[in-house]
């Protein structure tokens, strides 16, 4: 075991440098968190182990009993000593939690040993994966009231994520969870499809924007990862989609 640590405590050069890397200061929804970080000081270590902490505002009890929240960002910088892993959840009252996972054997970071970097916080719709450059599959979606969100999938690195237009933030979105609600939504009852979710990827093509963005609204509702003012607007089912949905009632889903 380690020395005890003791709170509150700074944040250290490290921690904020990687930290506010994945906080863009140019984008509102990223910025606002920037401030919280320059403000408050690490008062906790989280609940998920070595690495995790919380930091929060002087007169703030950290909670570490409280479900965790949404992840705001993330990021991965990829090293000579192996890969260093950084998230930030959404604020829950006056505390935000981060996590910074070095390699087992290698706690230094240092820009002399860094090979290549990526996040979400940078993108913006019609530019290629974040992590590998590839191009994505990219559906618009409009809410009744004028809201744009963008929602975003790299097959290659196997990636989810929603672009909100109005706070120019990247919401990562676990697959497992999304997919569920994809095969709710398409009847599919087949366990080899249904329960791998890696078929997201691989079998992409084969969902229309419809489908993706029913998932996503029912998604939304249940984890409530971008707050709406207004529906989202559900584009209109094509021919085929609506044949293969009539067929799947008499016939299983997995032969179509």
């Amino acid at each position: 075991m380690g020395e005890a640590e003791l709170f509150p405590r700074e944040l250290t050069p490290i921690e904020r440098e990687l930290l506010l890397w994945l906080l863009p200061e140019d984008r509102p929804g990223y910025s606002e968190y920037r401030t919280l970080f320059a403000q408050w000081m690490v008062a906790a270590r989280g609940r998920r182990g070595e690495g995790n902490y919380i930091i929060a505002a002087p007169t703030e009890r950290p909670d570490n009993e409280s479900p965790l929240p949404q992840l705001l960002a993330h990021g991965v910088v990829e090293t000579r000593g192996g890969r260093i892993s950084i998230s930030i959840r959404e604020r829950l009252g006056d505390q935000v939690e981060f996590e910074i996972m070095y390699p087992q054997l290698n706690k230094v970071f240092s820009v002399e040993n860094e090979l290549h970097r990526w996040t979400y916080s940078y993108w913006l719709p019609s530019q290629g994966c974040p992590a590998c450059k590839n191009s994505l599959r990219e559906v618009a979606m409009n809410t009744t009231a004028g809201q744009r969100f963008v929602l975003a999938v790299c097959s290659n690195d196997k990636l989810l994520w929603v672009y909100d237009e109005a706070t120019k933030v990247n919401h990562p979105i676990p697959t497992t969870n999304f997919y569920n609600e994809l095969m709710l939504h398409n009847n599919t009852r087949d366990p080899k499809i249904a329960l791998d979710s890696k078929r997201l990827f691989t079998d992409l093509a084969m969902y229309p924007d419809r489908d993706l963005v029913l998932a996503f609204v029912t998604y939304n509702k249940l984890r409530a990862k971008i707050p709406l003012n207004q529906p989202i607007v559900v584009p209109e089912e094509s021919q085929l989609s609506f044949f293969k949905r009539i067929t799947g009632l008499f016939f299983p889903t997995n032969i179509l």
